[in-house]
């Protein structure tokens, strides 16, 4: 049996570490399969859905657009004043060196048409043979006038603004216009002039380098940043695309941008460590009846790993909107907490599925708030149950709730867009919770044997097998029950007690008696009580084995150990007083019997309930031979009974392990007394009937006798016909 304990809480142990590890296991798996890192420049390993509506710079963009500003600005052009003088200038070179050609040699002799065409043919390479023949040709005053009108029309072209890529604008255009108006020799404007000055030409504008970099660098100033946005539900990046800057600081913004695997794991090791190490000490401290029960905690592990999983699940839906983390099933596990194990329990528990939340997605502001007070509005739906319609209420009122909350979060803290999408993930997450508590419940109460007000409503059902068995083979043992049940009931409501398991503890704490129902006087209708044939000292075992035969049924039909512990302990270690006292007569003296033979062999009552149910039990008893005895019980009588009773079992140290305060007793016996009375008050005394008459018996003149007759007063009213 050791062997087998032992075994059992290594199990336990094992189960436990299994399910805390599980947990940091969970958040790193998903880590991995959701938020494998993504970055800049390179292919992005998963498309990832924008939460809601992101805004951010594209710097990318921006560049591109200040470049092109700063394209389209204009050089800068200022006038310079010694390109137009050169222009000038270099048509004088001109003229003055065909001036020049016509001077005298050495030997004063002029020099010919031939030389200075072979003389000017190197200088004035812009004019071909027929241009230098021209040229030369002219005569001195010719000369004369052709270069005047030559400078006169390079001084007015230098006078325009003349970029380098105008020139030849100028050249076809301003120069041919001038040279059309100028009284020139025949062939001289084109063949002299023109080719002249057109060679003369150069930009009478430079760009100002610095003028112009400023007009750039202002315009590329003046652009905006270029904001680059993301609707709900839009991918920020594809799987496969190269991903920008603006993609990256967009991912940064909302934490999608993914970590590390083995960080990620390490991470979620320390939170899961600090969260369990903080919940642990709170059970340590203030929860020993958890903290020492391993399937318990278990239980609250697994709750909170059911939860994880259920949490990264929906982070892996990928639907694309952070609508999605509204159904995260906060409002389930908080309810069956509450449920399984009381109001502060699942207030404890919000907290640390809170930070797995806010851990998990950090930029969803408005689900983390969801998830802390939708847990904490459904603590108070579920945590007075008193029968089935009030866990179903809590479904409707929970969906309700979140319904409103999901909608009035997602319009503060993702847009007014996220409002429906919200609304009914809110909505589908009540019908959920609703689903998941009542299909998991009894699962969970059976599995780790935790004692609910469901599963106690469940045992007070009147069809319950082993209460029909009750009714059916000891019929008087099942209505002191169902008394004995109201007794409790009451008492346990008077003093703050659980007042549901204390009544269905008393509804199945006589079950044993079905074994031999007819042992037991209260079943004993018309028949020789067989106790009369029997010594005491047997009598009183067989009255003692309904408490052993009532356990061994309740653990059978596999009652929970709470109503088993009140079927063990509703007679403690009393006196089998009736028998005891038939046998200490028998003997001669009380010295002459072993009044330990004549105990029960059960344990005292260790809870208010139980010791409330052992009181009422004695107290129904008693009250209902009394009220055999005196049709009249008046109250004085029964607050004797309940009193004295009362005292009997504390002076018997019976209710030693209980936490009854005196207060209580007091309460208790007030309740009962009630109670009692209520059941067994005075009632006036009837006349006996009178003896019924046969109808439509012949009469004596050999009539039939018919109703009217049959009764005097209706005769008497009839009159005769």
């Amino acid at each position: 049996m050791a062997l087998l304990t032992r075994r059992r809480r290594w199990f336990a142990a094992l189960a436990l570490t299994s399910v805390l590890a599980g947990i940091p296991a969970v958040l790193a798996v998903a880590s991995f399969l959701q938020d494998t890192p993504v970055r800049a420049g390179e292919p992005a390993p998963r498309t990832v859905i924008a939460p809601d509506l992101i805004r951010v710079s594209d710097p990318d963009a921006t560049e591109r657009a200040r470049r092109e500003a700063a394209a389209a600005v204009e050089p800068v052009l200022v006038g310079d004043a010694e390109a137009r003088a050169a222009i000038v200038q270099r048509v004088r070179d001109v003229f003055a060196a065909a001036a020049a050609a016509r001077e005298p040699g050495d030997d004063d002799e002029p020099a010919s048409r031939p030389e200075q065409v072979a003389a000017l043919r190197d200088r004035l390479t812009m004019l071909d043979e027929d241009g230098l023949r021209l040229l030369v040709g002219l005569s001195d005053a010719e000369l004369e006038r052709v270069a005047g009108e030559a400078v006169d029309i390079a001084q007015q072209l230098a006078r325009e603004r003349i970029a380098e890529e105008d020139l030849d604008g100028v050249a076809d255009g301003q120069l041919q216009t001038e040279l059309i108006v100028r009284s020139l020799p025949e062939g001289v404007a084109d063949a002299v002039v023109a080719p002249v000055i057109r060679d003369a030409l150069v930009p009478t504008v430079r760009v100002d380098e610095q003028a112009t970099a400023d007009a750039r660098d202002a315009a590329a100033g003046a652009v905006d940043e270029v904001v680059q946005s993301y609707l709900p539900g839009t991918a920020i990046v594809s799987s496969g695309q190269v991903v920008t800057e603006a993609q990256m600081a967009a991912l940064r913004l909302r934490g999608l941008e993914g970590a590390d695997p083995v960080s990620e794991a390490l991470r979620a090791a320390i939170l899961s460590a600090v969260l369990t190490g903080v919940v642990c000490l709170y059970l340590r401290t203030y929860r020993q009846e958890v903290w020492r029960s391993t399937r318990r905690l278990v239980l609250v592990a697994s709750l909170a790993l059911l939860f994880t999983v259920a949490l990264e699940g929906v982070g892996l839906m990928g639907v694309g909107s952070s609508s999605r983390y509204y159904l995260i099933p906060i409002g389930a596990v908080i309810m069956l907490a509450t449920i399984l194990f009381d109001p502060p329990l699942g207030v404890l528990m919000v907290v640390p599925l809170t930070a797995l939340v806010a851990y998990t997605a950090p930029a969803e502001i408005g689900v983390v708030a969801f998830t802390a007070v939708a847990g904490l509005v459904s603590i108070p739906l579920v945590s007075r149950l008193s029968d089935r319609k009030q866990l179903r209420r809590a479904a409707w009122q929970s969906t309700a709730a979140y319904t409103v909350l999901a909608g009035a979060l997602a319009g503060v803290f993702s847009g007014a867009e996220a409002v429906l999408p919200a609304m009914l993930a809110g909505l589908l997450n009540g019908v959920l919770t609703a689903v998941v508590v009542n299909g998991s419940l009894p699962f969970l109460e059976s599995t780790f044997g935790i004692l609910t007000a469901t599963s106690l409503l469940d045992l007070a059902d009147r069809n319950h097998p082993l209460l029909r068995e009750l009714e059916q083979k000891a019929l008087g043992s099942y209505n002191h029950s169902i008394m004995v049940s109201t007794l409790v009931e009451r008492a346990c409501r008077a003093i703050g007690a659980d007042s549901l398991l204390g009544s269905v503890a008393a509804l199945y704490h006589d079950i044993g008696k079905v074994r031999r129902p007819y042992f037991f006087v209260e079943n004993q209708f018309g028949i020789a009580n067989p106790h009369d044939d029997l010594e005491p000292a047997v009598s009183a075992v067989i009255i003692q084995e309904h408490v052993k035969d009532g356990v061994t049924m309740a653990r059978t039909y596999r009652l929970p150990p709470e109503v088993v512990e009140g079927i063990a302990t509703h007679h403690g270690t009393t006196v089998v007083s009736y028998f005891h006292r038939r046998a200490v007569r028998a003997a001669g003296g009380a010295e002459h019997v072993d009044e330990a033979h004549y105990r029960y062999k059960g344990r005292k009552p260790a809870s208010r309930e139980m010791a409330l149910l052992m009181l009422a039990d004695c107290c129904e008893a008693t009250s209902r031979a009394a009220a055999q005895a005196d049709r009249n019980l008046s109250k004085a009588a029964l607050e004797d009974v309940v009193h004295s009773l009362v005292a009997e079992r504390v002076s018997d140290g019976q209710l030693d392990e209980s936490a009854l305060t005196f207060a209580d007793l007091r309460t208790a016996q007030e309740s009962f007394i009630e109670t009692l009375v209520g059941v067994y008050h005075p009632r006036i005394s009837y006349p006996d009937p009178v003896a019924p008459v046969a109808l439509a018996a012949p009469a004596a003149d050999g009539a039939a006798v018919t109703p009217a007759t049959a009764d005097p007063v209706r005769a008497a009213r009839k009159g005769p016909d």
